[in-house]
């Protein structure tokens, strides 16, 4: 029977400044690091560098060849696909991590290798599912030999570079590494490693806080809409104490604009077209078709929603961050 290599591929350092180190040492890997920022700028370049290594211990046939896999979790707006560039360093060589292709099945799950790796990882301490597992394989094969890293260094160093997306967001990111002839086995924990950042938050960039990682007392889906698609609404009872506890009817009151700032329609009445539903565990949802909700021309186009939750009365109202403000929602394409 052979013993596997036991890898020691990476996660990354994402430098665009201080940020925190997570080690995790454990089943043949060690001294695996993920460095994340608290900030970065939208829409500009942010370089990662991930930092691994491998300590082979292998039996007959006294070898090992395998490839270099490495996964980012990142939000869809940033466009990774297109955007990132993985290149890395080795004591056996330096090359590219090139993405690999959608067609390409992941032989475990039947799945492609960026699907299989959603399905298994999934997005960690995000709320909200905006989010794409992107998988890279090294271009290069690496061969070793029994106990190779007693007299070798067996060190990767993995750098990213990718332009972050336009919007403002709190959201933490993924990383997987792995072999690549062992594949997405569920069963495995040698070569198959991932986790989950601390909160990198995108500032400079347009639109409203897109908060991933924090429990909102009203949120809205998807993130990303046009005022002509069908949003759902969500008030969460159950994140704080509000004026709204132990009401069994939660209402909208709402306003539409335009892109100028212009009121367009207000909606305040309290009936079945504003009444939430109760889908249990103090959460209440909605779902509006924008443009059919709010009573306006055909050549206006809502801008921009500011809305409360009332009770059935009217008198009492939540509004963002358990505030008098309104909650916000900017319609915008991808």
């Amino acid at each position: 029977m052979m013993k596997r290599p036991f890898q020691k591929l990476t996660y990354l350092y994402l430098l665009i400044g201080l940020g925190m180190t997570l080690f995790l040492v454990h089943c043949g890997l060690t001294a695996l690091t993920v460095t994340v920022p608290t900030q970065a700028k939208a829409n500009e370049i942010a370089t990662f560098y991930m930092h691994s290594g491998a300590e082979p211990q292998i039996e007959e046939p006294n070898t090992y060849t395998t490839q270099l896999l490495a996964g980012i979790m990142v939000p869809k707006s940033w466009n990774a696909r297109k955007n990132a560039v993985l290149t890395y360093t080795s004591s056996k060589g330096n090359g590219t991590l090139r993405m690999i292709p959608d067609a390409e099945t992941e032989p475990v799950s039947g799945l492609s290798w960026h699907e299989a790796a959603k399905k298994m990882f999934g997005i960690g301490p995000n709320l909200i599912d905006d989010f794409e597992w992107i998988i890279y394989r090294s271009t290069q094969s690496f061969t070793f030999v029994n106990n190779e890293h007693q007299t070798a260094d067996l060190s990767f160093d993995v750098k990213v570079e990718c332009r972050v997306g336009p919007e403002n967001m709190l959201a933490s990111l993924g990383f997987y590494v792995g072999s690549s002839i062992e594949n997405l086995r569920p069963e495995d924990t040698d070569y198959k490693k991932y986790t989950f950042s601390n909160p990198l938050e995108i500032i400079e960039g347009e639109g409203d806080l897109i908060d991933f990682v924090n429990p909102q007392l009203g949120t809205v889906q998807p993130v990303k809409s046009l005022d002509n698609d069908i949003v759902t609404l969500t008030f969460d009872a159950g994140v704080t104490n509000t004026d709204l506890d132990d009401m069994d009817e939660i209402y909208l009151s709402a306003k539409a604009f335009d892109e100028t700032g212009q009121l367009l329609d207000e909606i305040t009445t309290r009936d079945d077209k504003t009444k939430l539903t109760d889908v249990g565990g103090k959460k209440f949802i909605l779902d509006l078709w924008p443009r059919g909700y709010f009573n306006i021309q055909k050549e206006s186009r809502i801008a921009k929603l500011e809305y409360f939750y009332t009770d059935a009365t009217g008198t009492k109202k939540v509004g963002y961050g358990n505030t008098d403000e309104p909650f916000t929602y900017t319609f915008r394409c991808e």
